[in-house]
């Protein structure tokens, strides 16, 4: 997938030319298999990849390791030097600037509109509607296979790089696509980015290390509380044709939770009832002075 024109013609003829010789040093791809079989599984976890994305994400040369960063880590630096009274009207340019993900930057915690209403401060707070909107025409070109594709690069970059970059942004876009309600209205978003992404995710939980899905599940229960929010937001969705499409898509990942992780994940009538006996019980109190 990577593009070309970062190797240079010669190199290219030689590679060419000489492509025999590196056989020996090599082992049979595993393409048999059929629909379970390591090149299979490979393309549903790469489909959404393409080049073009390759290049502008990466950093240059298409080469990083454990250690390259991310538009995040420099965010969190330049906090910590504010803190610190140690920032200049100019910031220098580390060595290793270059060696960053050029991931989207969802500013998950600033999900509404700039001048927002209390109103709308509240509501995109929660929902994160807006805020994927907006991302997908700016960033994504309307385009949501290229938010798939940047959801899958990631959990790439998590499991083979070893890249706790990954993992962050990897949760962002979780986040971001996971936790909306009014986006679920629009059937076009539906079909072309909520359906398949329940799809890649279901991917890839099932390529994820018991230990790995374990930690995530119980111990900052990031995954439980994005994918009960989905839940919820299809079961209260008030446009019918969404609740039947969605439905079947989460019951799959509801028997896939279940069998590899014996986790289950609640049904949306019973999230309702839980968030009914809250806001029942654990309401604000208003008090009225005399």
């Amino acid at each position: 997938l990577y593009p070309s024109k970062h190797v240079s013609a010669e190199d290219v003829e030689r590679i060419r030319m000489g492509i025999r010789d590196l056989d020996k040093g090599l082992g049979a791809y595993p393409l048999d298999g059929g629909s379970n079989g390591t090149y299979a599984r490979w393309q549903k976890l790469t489909g959404y990849i393409t080049p073009e994305m390759l290049d502008l994400l990466l950093p240059p040369n298409g080469e990083f390791s454990s250690a390259t960063g991310s538009v995040y880590e420099d965010e969190e630096m330049e906090k910590a030097q504010k803190a610190l009274n140690q920032s200049s009207d100019k910031p220098t340019e580390s060595s290793d600037s270059l060696d960053r993900f050029n991931f989207t930057h969802c500013n998950i915690r600033r999900s509404f509109p700039t001048n927002a209403s209390p109103e709308d401060i509240r509501k995109y707070s929660r929902d994160k509607s807006w805020l994927l909107k907006t991302l997908l025409s700016s960033r994504w070109h309307n385009n949501p296979h290229e938010l798939l594709g940047e959801l899958q690069l990631a959990f790439v970059i998590i499991f083979v790089g070893q890249n706790f970059s990954g993992l962050e942004h990897w949760k962002f876009l979780m986040n971001l696509t996971l936790c909306c309600a009014e986006a679920l209205e629009d059937k076009t978003l539906v079909s072309q980015l909520f359906v398949p992404l329940v799809r890649v995710l279901c991917m890839q939980l099932a390529e994820c290390p018991q230990e790995f899905a374990a930690s995530v599940l119980e111990q900052d229960n990031f995954i439980a509380v994005v994918l009960e929010t989905l839940v919820l937001n299809v079961y209260e969705c008030s446009v019918d044709e969404t609740r039947t499409t969605m439905d079947k898509e989460i019951a799959v990942m509801r028997k896939l939770l279940e069998e590899k992780f014996s986790w289950t994940l609640a049904t949306g009538r019973q999230l309702q009832a839980d968030a009914d006996t809250e806001d029942g019980e654990y309401a604000p109190q208003v008090v009225h002075m005399d």
